[in-house]
Parts: C-alpha cells; sequence; structure tokens
C-alpha cells in the first residue's frame, strides 16, 4: 500500500497511513492489488488539477471514469496520491457509474473546497 492514500471498504472508508494498523487499531480491511481508494483533495485557485477519459455512450463504449492525466498544478499534484490510470467511482459521494464524460465533467466541475474521490487503483 503507499503511504498516504486511504483504502475504502464497500460501505465507509477505513483509513490508514500505510503503517499496518488502521485508525480502530484492529483489521477490518486487508491489502489487495486492486484497491478502492478515498483521497481527499482541497479545490482551491487552480482547481482539481486532473484531467478524465471515459463515460457512458463514449466512442469506445460504455466505459468507466479514468483519470487521464494529472497536471503539475491544482489540487492532485499538490497532493500527489492520484494516479494516471485511477477509475474514479465516485465524487462527494456522487457515484460516477454509468454517467457520460460530460455529466462527470460537469459533477467534478461544481465541487467546491474538500472534494473526496474514491478511486478504483
Amino acid at each position: 500500500m503507499e503511504p498516504g492514500r486511504f483504502c475504502c471498504t464497500e460501505v465507509l472508508c477505513l483509513c490508514r497511513w500505510g503503517t499496518g494498523s488502521s485508525a480502530w487499531g484492529d483489521s477490518r480491511w486487508t491489502d489487495c492489488p486492486t484497491a478502492r481508494w478515498c483521497i481527499t483533495l482541497e479545490k482551491g485557485c487552480e482547481g482539481l488539477g486532473f484531467s478524465i477519459v471515459g463515460g457512458f455512450g463514449s466512442p469506445h463504449g460504455d466505459l468507466p471514469i479514468y483519470v487521464k492525466t494529472v497536471f503539475s498544478k491544482g489540487a492532485a499534484a499538490v497532493d500527489g496520491r492520484l494516479k494516471r490510470g485511477d477509475q474514479i467511482l465516485s465524487v462527494n459521494g456522487e457515484s460516477l457509474q454509468a454517467v457520460t464524460h460530460e455529466q462527470a465533467v460537469t459533477i467534478l466541475k461544481k465541487q467546491r473546497g474538500t472534494v473526496t474521490l474514491v478511486v478504483l487503483s
């Protein structure tokens, strides 16, 4: 697990800093090769700092929403956890599953302040 990333269960986020212990001192979740991560960003004047690709009804078929590029400026670059190829499952609790590319862009752009992404990496 990468330090600073948070592993998520299907129901709620259980946070761990990559030290081998959960925030509650127990083992309610385990490391896995494909994991859900909760990444919290502070959206400022530089924006979230990443672009996306995919979406329902795309020219390449119905695809999930993926991170295409993490720009050198913006919240994602400052934070450092979001990676190219991460699948974005939700934004502040709003699902990005089965949405069009345009709907996903609208959801991301309307966010202000603290933005929590659940991603599959």
